[in-house]
């Protein structure tokens, strides 16, 4: 294997160990990692039945404490996505505060334009949420 192959599962362990501690730091949420593990698993069943885009557009449709939480996800996502080599110059990457305006027409335009990436991208975002719902679990109890 090359030094310069991509780990995808060492990224998504990453950015999941990530969204556990800002999950933490969110403190307008009575219990943020508990709110982390229910939207991320809800967030994932939307990404395996629906897609990359309608995952997106569910994160930015959420109300109470899962729209305090979710930015903390987009953010995490965002960031695994600059990680990857189609992405790591490229300025349109949106940043963690991003509207759902800007993230939305990235993901149209940059994303969904190639199905290699999509495919990419889709696992890598499965993984993360996966390894996110398995990290929550184990913060909270």
């Amino acid at each position: 294997m090359s030094q310069n192959a991509l780990n995808l599962d060492k990224l998504a362990a990453e950015r999941a160990q990530a969204l556990v501690s800002g999950a933490k730091q969110v403190t307008n949420v009575k219990k943020p990692v508990d709110t982390l593990e229910r939207l991320a698993t809800k967030t994932l069943g939307v990404l395996q039945e629906q897609g990359v885009y309608a995952m997106i557009l569910f994160l930015f449709s959420r109300t109470s404490d899962e729209a305090k939480i979710a930015p903390v996800i987009c953010g995490q996502l965002f960031r695994a996505l600059k990680l990857l080599p189609a992405f790591k110059s490229d300025s349109q990457v949106p940043a963690d505060s991003a509207d759902a305006q800007t993230a939305l027409e990235f993901y149209t335009n940059k994303v969904l334009d190639d199905l290699d990436t999509l495919l990419l991208v889709r696992d890598l975002y499965e993984q993360t949420l996966i390894y996110a719902r398995y990290g929550a679990k184990a913060a909270g109890g």
